[in-house]
């Protein structure tokens, strides 16, 4: 807003402005009675002399509004200046009251990018994908890009850097959108930003559609890299495609292309991930036939292979030959044994390995203790596995949430409830973070124990703290009340269960069927499964041989066969 002043000091300030200034020219010089009077067209033209000329200060002390036509104008008015249009866009980003707008956003990252500002433009750019991050806002940015783009008839390197910028992040919907469409803008999409696309695509799990951008990308004469290659691999391999990413790795070495190690790592990984430790050796040989290095993640990887086999010994091998090699042998490589033999009850093994780690001077991680916890309590050895967790601070480690849901699981499964009441008090009050798991295990507990009005307890004491039930949550609950032969109860519950938006899930609904089944009341349980067809929730071969079980034991052998 333009400030207006008493009249007196309105005449001495025009009195004083009056007389012409030795150090700035006719054209800086601007007079109070001037500012009041000038209309958009002038002041726009006042600020971009300003900017030209660098005299930000100048530009602070003059008084005006910021606007979205403002900024536009501005902005369209200096868009072969990038410095006087950053210097413009950083001083509107710095008020307490406006905010630029998309169509300014857009802008600025055009003018900066034409300029070959690319870092700037990033900055810009990642702010705009953050402010706008859901569907229609995202494809406003879109439509606003193409539209600056034919105002100013700049260059399409825009598209490109938002490509990555959405792949970057993550937001592989959008980021698919402008690969589609970038070619309507006369821009190929560059290699980077490829590589960038795919390589979110298969970490987001979405293998099948990074094969077809892959595919997409050839047809558009973007010829792959090293780098597409090895995510090529990766994609098939998780894919379950093993066999598909070996050949594509041979017609790889056919194309005079050398895979890396990365490219042999990803494809070792495919066949380990399959439980195939022979021919994942079988690649390792290869790689020693082709000159390629083997590096810790090489055998960290056919350590996992043979420890998913129960092939221990093999992978306390390898571990040895690594030492011999001089290969960075880390806490993760040791962890990945130790859990192995956790997982086997294999203890003393588990403990022997956790001593030898220490020996060679590396240090124990809350993985490696809550990988033991878990094997003391698998055994039934839960005294050993409380007192590896309150060691723990031995170490300077913290026992986070999977340590305490561990050690309160083995309370549960030997019904000491007091102890796992206690575990679960003294998360609470440590801050750790007490999710649905940990009240689930609770629940569980108390209800195979026939203690329902007890679990009823928990489930009050659960929502008191703001942990929001889940599905398990739920049907323990159900399950519980069924048994016991609270059917009011169940009913009530049920109630709440629609209310919170758990209308289609089968589990629940089957637990109601089973609930009414057993109690011998067919026709409830008929009308639920009536609902759950009605509310478009799919049915399943646990439905149905409830009901086939339910109507058996009441004689009605007509409705079972029906």
């Amino acid at each position: 807003m333009i400030r207006f002043f008493p009249t007196s000091i309105h005449r001495l300030y025009s009195c004083l402005l009056l007389r012409k200034s030795i150090h700035v020219s006719g054209i800086l010089q601007w007079k109070f009675r001037d500012e009041l009077k000038l209309n958009q067209s002038d002041l726009v033209d006042r600020i971009s002399r300003l900017l030209v000329l660098r005299r930000v200060d100048a530009l602070a002390k003059l008084s005006f509004s910021f606007s979205d036509d403002l900024m536009d104008s501005v902005l369209r008015n200096l868009r072969l200046n990038p410095y006087a249009c950053l210097e413009f866009f950083k001083l509107a980003s710095s008020q307490q009251k406006f905010r630029p707008n998309i169509n300014s956003y857009c802008k600025i990252v055009h003018i900066l990018s034409r300029a070959r500002m690319h870092e700037e433009a990033r900055v810009y750019l990642n702010e705009l994908v953050v402010l706008c991050k859901n569907n229609y806002t995202a494809c406003v940015v879109w439509d606003e890009l193409v539209r600056v783009y034919k105002e100013f008839s700049f260059s399409p390197t825009v598209f490109d850097m938002i490509l990555k910028v959405y792949a970057e992040k993550g937001m592989t919907k959008f980021a698919l959108r402008v690969f589609d469409n970038m070619g309507k803008c006369g821009r190929v999409p560059s290699l980077r930003s490829c590589n960038s696309l795919l390589s979110n695509l298969v970490e987001n799990g979405e293998t099948s559609r990074a094969l077809l951008v892959y595919e997409q990308m050839i047809a558009l004469g973007v010829l792959p890299d090293i780098f597409s290659y090895t995510i090529m691999v990766n994609a098939y391999c998780k894919e379950g495609r093993v066999d598909e990413a070996f050949e594509f790795v041979k017609e790889l070495e056919r194309s005079c292309c050398e895979p890396n190690v990365v490219t042999y790592n990803s494809l070792i990984d495919g066949y380990v991930s399959q439980g195939d430790v022979f021919t994942a050796k079988k690649v390792l040989k290869l790689m020693s036939e082709r000159g390629v290095s083997e590096n810790s993640i090489t055998y960290t990887l056919l350590i996992k292979g043979y420890c998913k086999r129960g092939q221990m010994e093999h992978a306390e091998k390898l571990i040895r030959y690594m030492e011999d090699k001089e290969l960075f042998v880390d806490e993760h490589v040791y962890g990945v044994l130790i859990h192995a033999y956790s997982s086997a009850g294999r203890m003393d093994d588990a403990l022997r390995l956790r001593d030898a780690m220490l020996k060679v001077g590396l240090k124990m991680n809350t993985v490696v203790c809550n990988s033991i916890i878990n094997g003391f309590c698998k055994l039934g050895h839960v005294k050993k596995a409380a007192e590896l967790l309150v060691g723990m601070k031995d170490w300077d480690l913290r026992p986070d949430s999977y340590s305490y849901n561990t050690l309160l699981d083995g309370f549960c499964r030997q019904e000491n409830f007091n102890e796992a009441f206690k575990l679960c008090n003294e998360m609470h009050e440590k801050g750790v973070n007490l999710t649905a798991v940990t009240y689930n295990t609770l629940l569980k507990s108390s209800c195979h124990a026939g203690y329902a009005d007890h679990a009823l307890q928990i489930w009050n004491l659960m929502q008191k703290r703001g942990v929001a039930p889940d599905e398990v949550s739920y049907g323990t609950l159900l399950d519980a009340f069924f048994k016991v032969g609270a059917f009011d109860k169940a009913m009530m519950m049920w109630r709440v269960v629609l209310s919170r938006g758990f209308a289609r899930s089968t589990t629940l609904y089957n637990t109601m069927i089973n609930g009414f089944c057993k109690m011998g009341k067919l026709m409830e349980a008929q009308e639920i499964f009536l609902m759950m067809k009605e509310l478009g929730c799919p049915s399943d071969g646990i439905t149905y041989r409830t009901l086939i079980d339910g109507y058996c034991k009441v004689g009605n052998m007509v409705e079972a066969l029906n």
